[in-house]
């Protein structure tokens, strides 16, 4: 690790474009502390903002900015409510990380990949989620009539 993450990228700009040790070393540096705090901001902030659809009592939330610029490391409430699904998500999410578990296991490299039945989400959405995920809304059960009837809407479709 110390050669591939400080040795090289310090060496290379010196043998490639005549910078002074100095620089190269500061900014190789540099680039690593960004990396560092980028890596632990993905983790604060999948932590701090965003919606808890599958449990409310945890800290870990859903944030799809995160899993955006993260590939897929956004969905942590998911992944701290059903920590041994290989996903880490329910499917139609974000998830560049999936894909790639998913190529892993098509070759051979990835196996015995366990996940959460469609059945066993909705259980726990009902019991612990903050009403954020999709199966909350428009027409739910627990919708009263003076809801239905007072809510506005645009561009209706006749029936």
């Amino acid at each position: 690790m110390p050669i591939v993450c400080f040795v090289l990228p310090t060496i290379i700009p010196m043998l490639l474009w005549n910078e002074t040790f100095m620089n190269a070393y500061c900014v190789n540096i540099l680039r690593y502390i960004c990396a560092l705090h980028a890596t632990w901001l993905v983790n604060s902030a999948a932590h701090m903002w965003g919606s808890k659809p599958y449990d409310k009592f945890i800290n870990p939330v859903e944030n799809r900015l995160v899993s955006f610029f993260a590939i897929g490391e956004g969905w942590h409430n998911y992944h701290h409510t059903f920590p041994w699904d290989y996903k880490a998500a329910e499917f139609g999410r974000i998830n560049l990380s999936l894909t790639i578990i998913n190529l892993f296991a098509k070759i051979g490299w990835a196996y015995d990949l366990k996940t959460v039945s469609k059945e066993m989400i909705e259980k726990r959405v009902t019991r612990t989620g903050d009403g954020s995920h999709e199966i909350w809304g428009w027409g739910d059960k627990d919708q009263t009539k003076e809801n239905y009837e007072s809510a506005v809407i645009y561009n209706k479709k006749d029936e």
